[in-house]
């Protein structure tokens, strides 16, 4: 049994729950949802924030919607004066689109743009399967119903599971960068090109950047592409049987680089040395993968990212939607407070 919701004004994890519903119901946030034309701005804000605190309180949304009903403390909170009806709670759930929900969190919790500066950033790739609680005990050769049949995925931390995979990029300072959801778990070196490319095309990723990731990526197409098509420096950890040497020696520049004044010639030059001297020194680039480790942990642990409820890709989308912006908000929000970030799972 659920111990219930009591607010404590001194507890971190309060005060911070406290600040996010405080940015939810800000006048920016209601601008951010009239923008999307969203009409019901008032029940769009309450199923918002509802759904906040169930990711942050890992409580399905009847038992919060329960909770407010019978807490005056916490419907002072959510400043609101009337019982919450939990069907109209779900029914704004289920009209909301997942770019509606997308864009409404990035906007909310991510107002800045990066500058246009040629300072390098260095950008951590990483993914992690979504699980689905899936009752397969019985029938594990026949997974699902006729119309809506799943698949065995393998993942190596886990073993063999049922669910999707979510690939998400972030910054050393923990901004997040971009995450997308997959169905089932395609090779993680597969995937890699598409979302940099995605990246690079919202100019969330600039030439010239660092990209870490770790050996599920490793592949020679990927760490060639990613030189010679977005000049980047990929400091993609080598398997036991890569040869280094030779993804070297064939590197040539393509032939966009002899266009504009022999600047992306120049540029190609600059990334292939730094990739050279950087590639064989990636073990000390292992501490910096802790950082997209802590990110995890956080979303899976506090944000109930390790074992979903949802069956579909797109409820499955719309949940993980604020679990992944609430974890980069939840460790900012932190770092304000001089709270470490690898104590936020253990409140």
């Amino acid at each position: 049994m659920l111990s219930p919701l009591i607010p404590n004004y001194k507890h971190p994890k309060w005060i911070v729950v406290l600040k996010i519903l405080e940015i939810i119901g800000s006048k920016r946030s209601r601008k951010i949802a009239s923008k999307l034309k969203i009409y019901d701005i008032d029940n769009f804000v309450l199923a918002i924030k509802i759904i906040v605190l169930s990711s942050l309180f890992e409580r399905d949304i009847s038992s919060i919607v329960s909770e407010i009903n019978l807490n005056l403390e916490l419907q002072k909170i959510l400043d609101i004066d009337s019982m919450i009806n939990t069907q109209k709670i779900y029914k704004s759930m289920f009209d909301l689109s997942y770019d509606s929900l997308f864009h409404f969190f990035s906007k909310t919790f991510q107002p800045e743009r990066r500058k246009r500066d040629k300072k390098q950033r260095t950008i951590i790739i990483d993914s992690s399967p979504i699980v689905i609680d899936l009752n397969i005990w019985r029938n594990k050769d026949k997974i699902g119903k006729k119309n809506k049949k799943y698949k065995w995925s393998y993942y190596p931390s886990i073993g063999y599971f049922v669910g999707f995979k979510l690939i998400l990029a972030i910054d050393l300072e923990d901004n997040l960068v971009g995450f997308e959801i997959h169905k089932d778990c395609p090779n993680d070196s597969k995937l890699l090109i598409p979302f940099v490319e995605r990246l690079f095309n919202s100019r969330k990723i600039h030439a010239g950047d660092l990209i870490i990731c770790d050996k599920g990526f490793t592949s020679k197409k990927n760490y060639q592409t990613l030189i010679n098509r977005f000049y980047l420096i990929p400091i993609i950890y080598p398997r036991n049987n890569t040869n280094l040497d030779q993804i070297i020696y064939e590197l040539n520049p393509p032939l966009d680089a002899f266009s504009y004044n022999k600047y992306k010639l120049e540029k190609w030059i600059h990334v292939v040395n730094e990739f050279k001297n950087l590639i064989y020194q990636w073990k000390s680039f292992k501490y910096y993968r802790l950082e997209i480790e802590v990110f995890f942990n956080i979303a899976k642990n506090t944000l109930g990212l390790n074992k979903m409820h949802q069956y579909t890709q797109p409820s499955v989308e719309k949940k993980v939607v604020p679990i992944v912006f609430l974890s980069s908000k939840l460790i900012s929000l932190a770092n304000s407070l001089n709270i470490a970030k690898k104590a936020i799972p253990s409140w």
